[in-house]
């Protein structure tokens, strides 16, 4: 949690120096500097695990396609030399590029959970590396969060790398709730949610979404620092790599703030696991550690009382139950009885 993260995690630069927590300004891609209340700054935060080259085109892609002014911070996982090269390199060409350096990985929650606490805007975006934001991305999640002060939380349309398909949009998230209570949550991306393109109807439809992933998330500093953030390991309990993104949405929920899902703000997201290395030094070491994800899931499902974990994919149902042991695969009927006046979606 954020109250008391500078204890708990070193802020060190790449000489292994104290970074300054204090820092009273800030400066823009523009050499501009803000202070408090920092109202017209935002806060990128980008975990750095390997996949250099991945970081330095999202950097790259913020720093094309973004007017507003904005900070960006690192928090790298203990890369090797030839990542720590590229993002010592990004730094020392941006002004407004921030490094915190870890000897090892704090999960992708104490990652975030850092880059949050060293942070100054008002707004601040969380990032997955592996994305490319579109033209004016920044400009439409801030517009949208600012339609409502009880908005926390602003999500984009994330494309698959030709652009036109939709890799994922407001309208696949999905929970099923009852008397207040959510006991399902998930992924819905079958029968008319399967193969979307860029301007469909369904994809252009923007509105309040149960929950959203933090590929490319932007969030009210103050909210943040309200509801505790992320819910990093302390004391052997928590979230250290799977399913934070969920997590974070019913923290927000659970603190009377709404999601928002902004179909004008794109970003490309190059998340084709067919395509990729799983034994790569990113996956192996970092993403796919399948018995954290495990106890990741299973801290999670407890936390929050919650049974079905919604995977419905255009070809097949991954979805899963969970048994109070472990999670078993189950064909999932939302349109049962059991299930179809439980249903929330985008609205």
């Amino acid at each position: 949690m954020l109250v008391d993260i500078a204890n708990r995690y070193s802020f060190l630069d790449r000489h292994g120096n104290s970074l300054n927590l204090d820092r009273t300004t800030a400066l823009d891609q523009y050499g501009k500097e803000h202070s408090f209340p920092f109202i017209d700054l935002t806060s990128v935060i980008i975990i750095s695990a390997e996949r250099g080259n991945d970081t330095r085109r999202c950097v790259e892609s913020i720093f094309e396609n973004t007017l507003e002014p904005f900070e960006i911070i690192l928090s790298d996982v203990g890369s090797t030399k030839e990542t720590l090269k590229i993002i010592t390199a990004l730094e020392d060409a941006h002004r407004n590029i921030h490094v915190i350096h870890n000897k090892k990985s704090t999960g992708t929650t104490g990652q975030r959970n850092q880059g949050i606490y060293f942070s100054r805007g008002e707004y601040v975006v969380l990032m997955d590396n592996d994305v490319l934001v579109l033209p004016a991305w920044l400009k439409h999640l801030k517009k949208a969060a600012e339609k409502d002060e009880q908005i926390g939380l602003v999500g984009a349309k994330f494309l698959k790398a030709e652009i036109e398909n939709v890799h994922y949009c407001g309208c696949h998230t999905i929970t099923l709730e009852k008397d207040g209570k959510i006991y399902g949550i998930g992924l819905t991306k079958s029968g008319p949610m399967a193969n979307l393109q860029r301007h469909d109807r369904l994809v252009m439809r923007g509105g309040e979404a149960p929950w959203y992933t933090t590929t490319a998330l932007l969030a009210k500093r103050k909210v943040l620092f309200e509801v505790g953030g992320f819910d990093d390991m302390v004391d052997g309990k928590g979230i250290f790599i799977a399913n934070e993104d969920k997590d974070l949405s019913l923290i927000i929920r659970k603190g009377r703030y709404k999601i928002y899902y902004c179909p004008d703000a794109e970003a490309i997201h190059n998340h084709d696991y067919s395509k990729v290395d799983r034994k790569d030094a990113y996956h192996s070491k970092y993403r796919l550690r399948m018995e954290q994800i495990e106890k990741d899931t299973e801290y999670f499902l407890n936390k929050w009382g919650i049974t079905y974990l919604i995977e419905k994919l255009p070809h097949e149902d991954n979805s899963k139950k969970w048994n109070g042991k472990e999670l078993v695969r189950i064909d999932l009927r939302l349109d049962s009885d059991k299930f179809k006046n439980d249903i929330v979606i985008l609205v």
